[in-house]
């Protein structure tokens, strides 16, 4: 629960034409992201309609509505445009969203505002990435490689206390060097691994105590515990104190009114967390009374922590020990307790593993709910305590990078495994740096698919890739089937990113030939017996549709595309032109056209994709075009001959 979940998806601001597109490009990976462009721009724009929200001018009417609405917010204009645009509406840096500014050649991305605490940093370098630019980080903490006193451990779930005046002090000393001293009482020492070495004014001790007033400027003290008088006095205005979440998997227990909405037990959820110094992500599981069953609030609150909520008889809660049992509840709804007794018992514990006990909370509409924490066993954590985690099916597209979709780099960049096939993780290169890579051969797609599904249902985060388009003779298929078979799907979040198929590489390279009908046939009898294929060919054939042939020759099977031939033959001249795009836009990349008669005497493979054209496909200049018709109804200079009208268009027109 931060800031920006208050905030919609990112806002990305373009001025000029080029503005527009590399904001498409950037959006295309971004979840709920919003182009904005000035309307006055939309007559020079015929691509973006559906995709832009254009605004009337001026665009400094439009900035305060957006920076309250969105988070990041990515400005395609000169910084000193960007600066002048937001300065009226900036507030504090624990507010501001993050806001970056990407000049008009794409070649430079700049965080403005928020870099650490907002994440503008992490946006611009990600931002870069897509746009093949180059990120401009100025933070001293970051050009120094200092510890970054405001955000230190935020990604293990560090929680910063200090006053602001205090925090920018301490800032201060650790980019001019005066020592500061660090103790680290709990928590994840991960964070560490980032920094070490620490700078040599930074002093890591064991205890607060032996941390000497006299020498250091500064304490930074991660711990859970109370600040004791002592400490605060010895170091007021110059502690700073962070606190780490629990480490332990916990069970949420929850009760509310009847007809409590959502915005209050959410702000009763962020009261508790802040107050207690809980991370949200300890929460496993949620459980109340069945009386609940159907409150709307507590099931919203569990769609959106994204976790299992369970539920419990009167009669079974009544049962469990707690430390404040109410008369009045017992006589609402037969037991003493629900927050309480739910933790513990869902926890597998006992009062003694209450974290947290009975914490009620009265929202703005008037309702009460009331949540307590419980440390879960080691029983109720094999239970309850795995993390959902996500299986991402991704679509690599032909190979080349740049040819990879915005999404695609995302996920790759986020997750904690890759897993595929061993010529396609050497083609992702250094996308692959610091991921944890499972790679296996040929015919070996059910292991895969196996591998990727078990560390997903144990909590990893894992891409399955497959060249091309991941549903399209791509593991997305059988990776479905097994979720479905062994019953995981309940345990992953699922998401398929697509890609470029071979087929439509192949096109882009040869020029048109897809303009028309079209089929796409798999010449590998592994798994369809080779009776269908064949009288899948012959259909295509038969109507004329311009057909892609997939594995069309191996070293084994050698005899499927001289069959293919000769069933084209009986149908299509043997003068009907043939394109053989092996390995498009890879280094290895060959593109040969010839005819029907001639094609088996080139060179086919595994690799190659083979696109036979249809009775109206010709090649003209090293190009081959299948016309879809467009010549019979209008010349080309945009005039309909005879009778015209409006053409059938379709959703590719």
């Amino acid at each position: 629960m931060n800031r920006s979940e208050a905030r919609e998806g990112a806002a990305l601001i373009a001025i000029t034409r080029r503005g527009v597109e590399a904001a498409l490009q950037v959006a295309s990976g971004l979840p709920q992201a919003r182009v904005f462009a000035l309307a006055s721009r939309s007559g020079d724009w015929d691509g973006a309609d559906a995709a832009v929200t254009w605004i009337d001018p001026p665009l400094s009417a439009h900035v305060e509505n957006i920076l309250a609405r969105h988070d990041p917010v990515i400005f395609f204009a000169a910084l000193g445009a960007t600066v002048r645009l937001i300065a009226p509406y900036l507030k504090d840096k624990r507010e501001d969203p993050a806001i970056l500014a990407v000049d008009e050649g794409h070649r430079f991305v700049l965080p403005v505002v928020s870099g650490h605490r907002g994440g503008a940093n992490l946006w611009a370098e990600k931002v870069a990435d897509w746009l093949e630019a180059q990120a401009v980080i100025t933070t001293a903490s970051d050009v120094m490689g200092l510890l970054p006193l405001d955000i230190l451990g935020r990604e293990w779930g560090f929680v910063v206390e200090a006053e602001p005046a205090t925090l920018t002090r301490m800032a201060g000393h650790m980019v001019d060097g005066g020592p500061l001293a660090l103790v680290q009482e709990c928590g994840s020492r991960e964070w560490r691994k980032t920094y070490e070495p620490f700078p040599e004014h930074v002093q890591s001790l064991e205890r607060w105590e032996d941390a000497d007033p006299e020498k250091y400027r500064g304490l930074l003290w991660i711990s859970r515990d109370s600040i004791p008088e002592k400490m605060r006095g010895l170091w007021e205005g110059r502690l700073v104190v962070y606190r780490p979440p629990w480490d332990h998997a916990m069970a949420l227990g929850l009760g509310c009114d009847r007809g409590t909405s959502v915005a209050t037990v959410a702000a009763g959820l962020e009261r508790l967390l802040r107050e207690h110094h809980v991370h949200v992500g300890a929460i496993k599981v949620l459980a109340s009374i069945d009386l609940k069953q159907d409150e709307a609030a507590l099931l919203a609150l569990a769609k959106r922590l994204d976790k299992e909520m369970v539920f419990y008889s009167a009669a079974e809660l009544a049962t469990i020990a707690v430390p404040h049992p109410s008369a009045q509840v017992q006589r609402h709804v037969g037991t003493p307790s629900v927050a309480e007794a739910a933790a513990i018992r869902t926890a597998d514990g006992t009062m003694a593993d209450l974290v947290v006990e009975k914490f009620c909370h009265l929202g703005d509409d008037g309702k009460n709910c009331t949540m307590a924490l419980a440390r879960m066993s080691e029983v109720a954590c094999e239970r309850w305590g795995r993390e959902r985690g996500a299986l991402f099916l991704v679509g690599l597209g032909p190979g080349d990078h740049g040819q990879l979709t915005q999404r695609a780099r995302t996920v790759l960049g986020e997750v904690d495994c890759i897993v595929g096939y061993k010529t396609y993780l050497k083609l992702l290169g250094e996308l692959t740096r610091g991921k944890e890579i499972v790679g296996s051969g040929m015919r070996q797609e059910l292991d895969r698919c196996m591998e990727a599904c078990r560390r997903a249902a144990a909590g990893q985060r894992v891409a399955l890739v497959s060249s091309g388009d991941v549903g399209v003779y791509g593991m997305a298929g059988p990776a479905l089937e097994m979720l479905f078979a062994s019953g995981l799907l309940d345990r992953v979040r699922l998401e398929i990113i697509p890609g470029i198929t071979a087929l439509v590489s192949a096109a882009s390279r040869l020029g048109a030939p897809l303009t028309h009908d079209f089929a796409a046939i798999s010449l590998s009898d592994l798994l369809t017996p080779w009776k269908i294929i064949e009288t899948r060919l012959e259909a295509a054939a038969k109507g004329d549709f311009v057909t892609a042939l997939y594995n069309p020759k191996s070293g084994k099977r050698t005899t499927q595309i001289e069959r293919a031939r000769e069933i084209f033959l009986h149908f299509r001249a043997a003068k009907t032109p043939v394109a053989l795009v092996t390995s498009a836009y890879r280094d290895q990349e060959s593109i040969i056209l010839t005819d029907l008669e001639q094609m088996n005497t080139h060179p086919i493979g595994m690799q190659t994709t083979v696109i036979i054209g249809n009775c109206t496909t010709f090649i003209r200049d090293g190009w081959m075009v299948t016309p879809r018709g467009y010549g019979e109804k209008y010349d080309f200079n945009a005039k309909a001959r005879g009778g015209g009208g409006d053409g059938d268009g379709g959703v590719d027109s």
